[in-house]
């Protein structure tokens, strides 16, 4: 059965889910798209689908299964609209969570917190990333209790550190620190660079502990986009780790075993399936497959579509996968990781109402 999505915003990231419903046609149909200028009405015009200017009149007259809401955080657009759709009854995914303060968090959540809203984390479905968690959480490699990781700031690094260790909403006391340096530049949202160039980065790196467990990362600016730098991975357990593509593990307490996570790719050389990602091999099977092949879709473009897949299912009755309560805890650990660094001190978390 399509699906029938409403999406308020035009912007960059509103992209990824209109690309995903476009690619996906047997799977999803976009209904409406909302613009809030004549910039975003020519972009939105773009897609083919009924424009509208009010999002109520979007919903009344389209009746979408659920409405994707990807505008600014920071003007508090996206909170106000996610508030007013839950008045509505409308199922929301949200692209981001809505709040950049412990108090708006709460004020978010005491109003929004049992209406029907997911938030679309996709990290945790990156093919990679996903099949990396399916083997920490397969108990090959023991008891996890340590994840280094190189991955984006902010409230998407921390949602998969607390998946790959199994902490929940644990509290953790928390570190983090910035530091500035000089590196050069790398292609950005609109392309490559123009030129050589040395500019200034940020490098930010903060640690969770959790007493037992322990969750480290640090990354460097614009690094997802950088040529000359690399993503890593580590997750470390009783029995092994996995460290980037590479799994080690003792079978028994004299065999080690050495196995490597390899992406499997179509189109290549006399293949002629298309372009596309069949799915992850690991384990002596399939550690990931891809549920939208043949689609042609980088790694985010399907875990965008995994977020838009699952939220399907969640209207229909179906599981969450990535609540307003964990949502909300992920953007509180990442303010103490900013307010840390700028303190120049270690915070512990406190209990929060969305933890009730």
């Amino acid at each position: 059965m399509k699906t029938r999505i409403g999406v308020i915003g035009t912007g960059w990231r509103a992209g990824f889910f209109l690309r995903a419903a476009k690619m996906l046609p047997e799977r999803f149909s976009v209904c409406g798209i909302v613009y809030h200028s004549e910039a975003g009405k020519k972009r939105a015009g773009e897609w083919g689908v009924p424009l509208y200017a009010d999002y109520a009149q979007m919903v009344r007259e389209e009746k979408p299964d659920y409405v994707v809401v990807s505008v600014s955080r920071k003007s508090g657009a996206a909170r106000k609209i996610t508030a007013d759709l839950a008045e509505m009854s409308v199922p929301v995914l949200m692209e981001t969570p809505p709040a950049d303060s412990l108090e708006d968090l709460i004020e978010f959540y005491q109003e929004c917190g049992q209406a029907k809203i997911q938030v679309a984390e996709q990290y945790q479905f990156q093919p990679m990333i996903a099949s990396r968690l399916a083997v920490a959480a397969s108990g090959r490699i023991g008891k996890v209790y340590q994840s280094r990781f190189q991955l984006p700031n902010g409230y998407h690094a921390i949602s998969v550190h607390r998946k790959a260790l199994s902490v929940g909403m644990a509290l953790p006391k928390v570190w983090g620190a910035q530091y500035t340096h000089s590196r050069m530049n790398a292609p950005g949202r609109e392309g490559d660079p123009a030129a050589e160039e040395m500019i200034s980065v940020k490098q930010t790196v903060f640690h969770l502990d959790y007493g037992d467990m322990q969750a480290f990362n640090d990354l460097e600016g614009d690094q997802c986009r950088a040529w000359i730098r690399k993503e890593h991975y580590n997750i470390r357990g009783d029995r092994g780790e996995i460290y980037d593509d590479e799994v080690y593990y003792m079978e028994d307490y004299l065999t080690p075993v050495h196995d490597t996570l390899e992406r499997m790719m179509t189109g290549a050389g006399t293949n002629l399936e298309g372009s596309f990602l069949r799915g992850v091999r690991g384990q002596g099977g399939w550690v990931y497959e891809n549920p939208f092949r043949p689609a042609r879709m980088f790694d985010d473009e399907i875990a965008v579509a995994t977020c838009m897949a699952k939220m399907a299912e969640y209207v229909q009755g179906g599981p969450g996968f990535y609540s307003l309560a964990e949502a909300m805890q992920d953007r509180y650990l990442a303010l103490l990781t900013v307010q840390s660094a700028k303190e120049g001190r270690v915070l512990t978390a406190e209990p929060q109402i969305w933890m009730e």
